[in-house]
């Protein structure tokens, strides 16, 4: 029962964790994209936001499962500080990322991607945020 009790606990403490990174990688994606990324999303229905922000949720997703994969045999606080240090990273890398592609691309990617006709932009930032995640991932699987 204990095991129970400690295993229900922890998994308390990573999904809020998770939830808390997961606004903050939002939050992140809004200061860097124009617009209101949220209206975008909810109000006016913007495919392009909508599939950004899945890959950016795909992407951290993927570096929190490593995170508490890789800190299984820490304390509960020390698995979750080095995840959410690890997660940070990513939000970091994603945010660096899509500046680096508005700078070496044609037009402004951020003006684009307000567009709703799927633009190809879109895609491909969306494949480099899933893209980070799975590497940061795979860092810490070794």
């Amino acid at each position: 029962m204990n095991h129970l009790r400690d295993n229900l606990g922890d998994a308390a403490a990573y999904s809020l964790m998770g939830i808390v990174l997961l606004v903050l990688g939002f939050v992140a994606l809004d200061l860097v994209t124009p617009g209101r990324l949220r209206n975008l999303i909810w109000l006016d229905h913007n495919r392009n936001a909508v599939m950004l922000a899945t890959a950016q949720v795909i992407g951290l997703s993927v570096v929190m499962v490593a995170g508490v994969r890789d800190s299984m045999m820490l304390e509960l606080w020390r698995g979750v500080l080095y995840t959410v240090a690890y997660t940070v990273l990513a939000i970091a890398v994603m945010m660096w990322s899509f500046v680096l592609m508005d700078w070496l691309t044609p037009g402004k990617l951020g003006t684009l991607l307000l567009d709703d006709d799927e633009h190809p932009a879109g895609w491909i930032c969306g494949a480099v945020f899933i893209g980070v995640g799975a590497v940061i991932g795979a860092a810490l699987s070794f």
